[in-house]
């Protein structure tokens, strides 16, 4: 399941085209269905043409022009509850809510990749606090108290891993950190399951991208 897909492709600086996660996704055969999900008109007609090139029959997978956040109960509705699945769940900023993060938690198998956007935390925390409530679960994130050499947005994330960590989903040792040029955090990928198998492999993963970027 992937909340935010996109048209498919991600764009480097240099302009190069490279797959993105439903591209990726739909190679492998031991996933045995797929949900993407994109709320923007001109991505979704994009992702849909791009996944018909190489799925013409569209076998196994659903597509939604739409938000997540309000799609997520029928999709919930369309897979068997015991099965595993792999949610997806990389906004561009904070679009997705705290109230679709418990719904997918109250699955017995839930193991997700979670990004958190520094510039969106950041961009919320002075200009639209309400929104920040909406994606932390809560006005909590105010009294968030930063430990020595960390920023705000370092703790805001800790915190809010630590939040679904209450909900049944721990979170992996490490997360991948994109940092800029000035070495400052512009989002975090980390990842959250309730099975610890999931855990281990994924920080296996997570180590392998630190001591090989």
């Amino acid at each position: 399941v992937d909340g935010f897909a996109g048209p498919g492709y991600n764009q480097l600086e240099d302009g190069t085209l490279i797959e993105g996660s439903p591209l990726l996704a739909i190679q492998h055969s031991n996933f045995t269905s797929f949900f993407f999900v994109e709320k923007n008109r001109r991505s979704y007609a994009e992702l849909e043409r791009n996944i018909r090139e190489r799925d013409s029959s569209l076998s196994g997978i659903h597509l939604y022009r739409g938000d997540f956040n309000l799609l997520v109960d029928d999709i919930l509705q369309q897979i068997h509850p015991r099965a595993p699945t792999l949610f997806f769940l990389d906004p561009f900023g904070l679009e997705l809510r705290w109230a679709t993060v418990e719904k997918i938690a109250k699955r017995e198998k839930a193991d997700i990749f979670i990004l958190i956007s520094s510039s969106g935390a950041n961009r919320a925390k002075q200009d639209h606090p309400q929104t920040l409530d909406d994606f932390f679960g809560g006005a909590s994130w105010r009294t968030i108290q930063q430990k020595v050499g960390q920023s705000w947005f370092e703790a805001f994330t800790e915190a809010y891993r630590d939040r679904m960590r209450r909900l049944g989903l721990n979170g992996t040792e490490l997360v991948t950190v994109a940092r800029n040029s000035n070495n400052a955090p512009m989002h975090v990928l980390a990842f959250h399951s309730k099975k610890d198998i999931a855990l281990h492999i994924a920080n296996a993963v997570f180590s392998s991208i630190e001591s090989n970027p």
